[in-house]
């Protein structure tokens, strides 16, 4: 095998093992550390007074759209809020993985 036939096929090795390490990972504990599932979040707001709760819906998203899939849930959440005329509220969304329904809490 030529030098360069033998480079080609440890780079080709070395992402085929990337690339089955990552396909192995999906079903592994969800973390805020590395690219993740996420499908997008489910949003939920708190009535502060009465101390209910609204499942306001879910939005769409991916890891690397989180930031924009964060705005769309607090969107959401004030839409939610302006509907129900709650004065005292607050709100979370879940991130919502192949695996779980709420992986991670965020704001």
């Amino acid at each position: 095998m030529s030098p360069f036939k033998h480079r080609t096929f440890h780079i080709a090795l070395i992402f085929f093992l990337l690339v089955l390490s990552m396909a192995l990972n999906v079903h592994a504990e969800d973390s805020m550390m590395v690219p993740y599932t996420l499908k997008g979040m489910n949003v939920y707001v708190y009535n502060d007074i009465t101390n209910s709760e609204y499942y306001a819906g879910r939005v769409d998203g991916n890891y690397f759209s989180r930031d924009e899939t964060k705005k769309k849930c607090r969107d959401l959440a004030y839409n939610v809020a302006d509907e129900q005329k709650l004065s005292k509220w607050s709100y979370i969304c879940c991130t919502v993985t192949l695996t779980s329904e709420c992986a991670t809490k965020v704001r």
